[in-house]
């Protein structure tokens, strides 16, 4: 016995309605109608006539082997069956009395009374002849049993009936099927969780378990390191018969056709696989007591990701057009959940190299300039030593100054590699604290106006001289600016001139602009300009010393306070960069 579930308050009304139509239209008081379900259940969903005791039956189950076993002793009389109450087989009168109702009319032994226990039942069957229903007729006006000839025209009276019988019953499986495609798409949405693509199946696999009615369904995904399956089959497949089933839902997809249909005897769907397995999997289902099994394949556009296996035990009613529909828009959609998943796993996977990678190359950074820095100092120590010593030859001390200009240059290159591991490793945010940029700027060129001056160029501070204060890290911001001014001054010429501005955009952002009348840089150098260790192809620029590094920091120092760089540039004739500071909220 169970709960009906099944069915809309207008479905059971017009199911009733057809069917005390049909009993009273051919002489019966009474008018059952049985429902075939899945998992070999039938369902009462309408009973007419109000006959004692048979309310409480409605929305119960009885066993669909039990009343083809009591069918089977009956004669049949077109879509009509009558089982005389002596007729039944031992145990089959048992068996059909604890799920069924017996009227409250007399025995006699009359041959042409109706007896208690006879039964007409007409078999419900769609258009591909599969059980759908059983209609009984109860307690005829009269109580008198209907000749051959009566019960040969049943059909055509009630063949109408019959057919609308159908019509509903389909209608509100497509429907009940529908609702369950829209809880099967919702299960399948985008979600942090079903990211993981072994959760993703387990919860597909629930909810199709249940919006497909079936006993047993597993899910198996092919997709390299995300292979998978979910739940068991119960039903013993040789390893090569897995490879031909999982290619011929290969071949369906392609095609297609999508769902495959086994069945004792017969593979509906692919005639390769049924010629080669059809007697394997017979055996298989008979052995776990299985009725069908159908296969659809699970992927997205031109691509098999997997399949889906359901089976339903023997006594079941037979797998519908509509259960194959509904099948196929879920495996749709399973598809494209189960490559999201996927390709979202990949990507974290990625992420999670990148970041290895990224710490690698941040460990390897100080590392390599905690190590160089040492025998470096020592090495610049002597070097200046033996340059200054005057015991030397001037030979030895132009070979001993040009060491300790060697020792200069890597030593910028150190500074250089350690402010860019510092500024590019995201478990080392900027320190933010309120930063005037214009006392900034003006630090800067007292620093570096004798460098300047040495050099014969000017630097000048323009425009607008009122503070102004920008969320920022002070050692970074101030690395970033003195790298520009340090650029500006490097590659312009004795006679040239540097200005420095702060200038106020309309959106409420402050902009730190440095422009030259340097050597310029041309387009091609422009596009790698803030590669690490990028230096320009100009021979001129390649004669002034340089690491490489410096714009490469700004960008990186920029990009995490949120600002950006901008360069203007014309080979010959000068460099614009600016920096823009985000507006404070």
């Amino acid at each position: 016995m169970r709960d009906s579930s099944w069915g809309d308050a207008r479905a059971r009304a017009l199911l009733h309605d057809i069917t005390a139509d049909a009993a009273a239209r051919v002489g019966f008081k009474v008018g059952v109608l049985e429902v075939v379900r899945p998992q070999g259940l039938l369902e009462f969903v309408a009973i007419t006539g109000e006959p004692e005791g048979a309310r409480q039956l409605l929305g119960t189950g009885s066993r669909l082997e039990d009343m083809l076993a009591a069918i089977d002793d009956g004669e049949t009389y077109g879509a009509f069956t009558f089982v005389a109450h002596d007729a039944y087989s031992p145990g089959v009168e048992e068996r059909m009395r604890d799920t069924s109702w017996v009227p409250d009319i007399p025995r006699t032994d009359d041959p042409g009374e109706w007896q208690p226990l006879d039964m007409l039942v007409a078999e419900v069957r769609d258009a591909g002849g599969a059980l759908r229903g059983l209609l009984y007729l109860d307690e005829p006006f009269g109580l008198r049993r209907l000749s051959p000839a009566q019960l040969a025209g049943l059909s055509d009276t009630l063949g109408t009936a019959l057919s609308t019988i159908v019509a509903v019953i389909e209608r509100e499986e497509f429907a009940h099927l529908a609702r369950s495609i829209r809880a099967a798409r919702l299960m399948v949405q985008p979600t942090l969780a079903r990211h993981d693509v072994g959760y993703l199946l387990r919860e597909a696999r629930a909810t199709l378990l249940d919006a497909l009615s079936v006993d047993e369904l597993e899910i198996r995904v092919f997709l390299d390191e995300d292979a998978g399956v979910a739940g068991e089959l119960g039903i013993e497949i040789a390893p090569d018969a897995r490879r031909a089933l999982e290619e011929a839902a290969t071949r369906a997809w392609a095609e297609d056709r999508h769902v495959l249909i086994i069945e004792p005897g017969r593979i509906w769907g692919d005639t390769a696989l049924e010629a080669a397995y059809a007697d394997g999997f017979t055996a298989s289902l008979e052995a776990a007591g299985l009725e069908t099994l159908v296969v659809a394949p699970v992927g997205v556009d031109d691509r098999v990701l997997g399949t889906v296996a359901c089976a339903r035990r023997t006594g079941s009613r037979r797998w519908t057009d509509s259960e194959s529909l509904a099948m196929v828009e879920m495996c749709h959609d399973l598809g494209r959940a189960i490559a999201n998943a996927h390709a979202t796993q990949r990507e974290r996977r990625l992420l999670e190299e990148l970041r290895e990678l990224e710490h690698a190359r941040h460990w390897f950074l100080r590392e390599l300039t905690h190590e160089i820095n040492n025998p470096m100092t020592v090495i610049a120590a002597n070097a200046e030593f033996l340059a200054t010593g005057g015991d030397l030859e001037d030979r030895d001390v132009r070979r001993a100054q040009a060491i300790l200009r060697g020792t200069e240059r890597l030593a910028d290159l150190l500074e250089g590699l350690a402010m860019l591991s510092r500024v590019s490793d995201p478990q080392r945010p900027p320190a933010m604290e309120r930063v005037d940029l214009l006392g900034l700027v003006e630090d800067t060129i007292a620093s570096m106006s004798a460098v300047a001056e040495r050099a014969g160029i000017v630097l000048h501070l323009v425009g607008d001289t009122r503070p102004a204060v920008v969320a920022a890290d002070l050692r970074e911001i101030s690395s970033a600016v003195s790298n520009l001014v340090d650029n500006a001054v490097k590659y312009s010429d004795s006679g040239d001139e540097i200005w420095l501005a702060i200038e106020r955009r309309e959106d409420g952002g402050i902009t730190f602009h440095c422009r030259d009348e340097g050597i310029g840089i041309s387009d091609a150098d422009q596009v790698n300009l803030f590669a690490p260790l990028f230096r320009s192809t100009n021979d001129d620029a390649l004669l002034r010393p340089g690491t490489g590094l410096g714009l490469g920091i700004v960008r990186e120092i920029m990009q995490r306070h949120g600002g950006t760089v901008e360069v203007d540039s014309v080979l010959g004739r000068g460099t614009s960069v600016k920096l823009h500071f985000r507006p404070q909220g």
